[in-house]
């Protein structure tokens, strides 16, 4: 990605404090009774760290010179969505697999559990990306809308309770294999939708 990956890896390192508080939460969810809300909130969080950098990329100082750089729309839109996904789908996996051990959860709950995580985070920068490249100058706008959507991806996580009534038991009550393929399908379209708004997006900024 010609830098583009070592740039923002180093801009992530950066944030020294979110990703400390990131740490705390984590450990608190993980060893409380919340464990499933944080499996699923945790890796939304961190995968919106990925939309600060785009703002700041797109920020006219910046953007005057880093377009200037021999990669494409594409390598940058594709190793943005790269970025924000692949780490904070990983984060669920490990911290689903803690919760499973300290909570002796079964496997087909604790595989359940984090393909929702996946789910959830991929929906979650399926809509950020392209939102915060289309309102790149009005980044209040661009705030709003994203906090919208992850406050109601947030709400549908900590609805998936563990009870017997719960939407998490109405949900595993269905066949594995319908879950997961509408999972898989559900997020694909909205990953393959959301890169084409960015890529029209970034065309249409002249980036």
């Amino acid at each position: 990605m010609k830098g583009l990956m070592a740039r923002d890896m180093i801009a992530m390192g950066k944030n020294r404090v979110f990703l400390v508080v990131m740490l705390a939460l984590c450990l608190f969810y993980t060893f409380s009774d919340m464990y499933v809300t944080g499996v699923m909130l945790m890796p939304m969080l961190f995968s919106t760290v990925c939309g600060n950098m785009v703002r700041n990329d797109l920020s006219a100082p910046i953007r005057r010179t880093l377009f200037t750089l021999p990669f494409s729309r594409r390598e940058y839109a594709g190793e943005k969505y790269l970025v924000s996904i692949v780490p904070a789908c990983v984060l669920a996996v490990v911290l689903q697999m803690v919760s499973a051990v300290v909570h002796r959860q079964s496997i087909t709950q604790s595989g359940m559990i984090a393909a929702c995580a996946v789910l959830l985070t991929v929906l979650t920068v399926s809509v950020e990306l392209p939102v915060t490249i289309i309102f790149r100058d009005r980044v209040q706008i661009a705030r709003v809308c994203i906090l919208a959507v992850v406050f109601a991806l947030v709400a549908l996580a900590v609805s998936l309770d563990m009870g017997t009534d719960g939407l998490f038991a109405i949900i595993t009550s269905a066949p594995a294999w319908a879950l997961y393929g509408i999972g898989a399908l559900l997020g694909a379209v909205a990953l393959a939708v959301s890169v084409m708004v960015s890529l029209r997006a970034l065309r249409t900024a002249q980036l």
